[in-house]
């Protein structure tokens, strides 16, 4: 089996590991503790929805009270936004096609 010199050995590279293992433990509770000292906003920032939440629910209509009144002024920049928004549609279909039939015409085949 092993001599003396090897078990010997082997016992002081056991001791070695240990102490080790005992600070890297402990090294371990200190970046866990810091860890949980800088993330400690977290949990007050998720409860700021739920303190929240019944004003919010309170001042949804007047937003959207507020949003419908001022798109009746012809000038406002929500009449604009929809305007815009009912161009889109018909923008894209006219650019698809342009863009298709170039496509064809580069290629000599008809584009799906």
């Amino acid at each position: 089996m092993f001599g003396r010199i090897e078990l010997d050995k082997l016992a002081q590279e056991k001791k070695t590991l240990v102490a080790e293992s005992g600070l890297n433990r402990l090294v371990l509770l200190a970046e866990i503790q810091n860890l949980r000292d800088a993330t400690a906003w977290v949990s007050e920032a998720a409860r700021w929805p739920r303190k929240a939440g019944p004003l919010l629910l309170l001042l949804a209509p007047l937003a959207g009270f507020l949003m419908a009144k001022g798109s009746r002024r012809p000038d406002s920049w929500l009449n604009k936004l929809a305007v815009a928004a009912k161009w889109i549609g018909p923008l894209y279909t006219l650019w698809k096609s342009f863009s298709a039939s170039r496509r064809e015409a580069e290629d000599g085949e008809p584009a799906t």
